[in-house]
Parts: structure tokens; C-alpha cells; sequence
């Protein structure tokens, strides 16, 4: 039976995360942090990206977005580190440079 949820659940996230770095050659971390004492419940989001580079290059080691949850959306954990996902793999292309294909017509 397949499963029947409103939403990405963690499977759907490592399948993200590995599907991410097969494609940038990376390797993808996420990390839940308080903000520390006092910190009502939120939780801070971190999405990294982390590459091998040479030594000297231009090019970062690291990618990274955050975020905190819980948050205006309303989604749950899952569904805001999914959508972490899509915004980290913006800021790759952003810091990479990489470009979107011309349509072909």
C-alpha cells in the first residue's frame, strides 16, 4: 500500500536530499537547533550543501538557507524542510551561477 499523507514525510526528504546530490555532486545536511534558552518553542532550520573544491577556488565549499519553524505557513516540519530543499537548491544555482536552459522553439 502506498502511503496517504497531505504532505512530503522524511521519506520524500532523504529521497530530496539524495536526488540533490547526485545531481550538484554534494553532500546535503539538515540541522535542528534552538535558539537557545528562552526560545518558546522555535526552531531554527539549517539546509547546507556541502561541496570538494580545490584549494583556491572561487567556488564556495558551503551553500546554506534557514529558516524557523513553526512559521506563517502553517506547514508541518517535514513540509518546511522540504520546501528548504527547493530553496537551497536555488542558492546553489545562485552561487554556482547556474543559468536556466533557453526554451527551444
Amino acid at each position: 500500500m502506498g502511503k496517504s499523507s497531505n504532505g512530503p514525510d522524511l521519506t520524500d526528504i532523504a529521497m530530496m536530499m539524495g536526488a540533490m546530490e547526485a545531481l550538484h555532486e554534494c553532500r546535503v545536511g539538515l540541522t535542528a537547533t534552538t535558539l537557545g534558552q528562552g526560545h518558546e518553542g522555535i526552531l531554527h532550520l539549517r539546509l547546507c550543501a556541502t561541496f570538494d573544491v580545490l584549494p583556491g577556488s572561487a567556488h564556495p565549499k558551503t551553500v546554506e538557507v534557514n529558516s524557523q519553524w513553526p512559521n506563517r505557513e502553517g506547514t508541518a516540519l517535514e513540509g518546511t524542510w522540504f520546501r528548504g530543499l527547493y530553496d537551497l537548491d536555488f542558492a546553489i544555482g545562485e552561487a554556482y551561477q547556474q543559468r536556466f536552459l533557453p526554451e527551444v522553439q
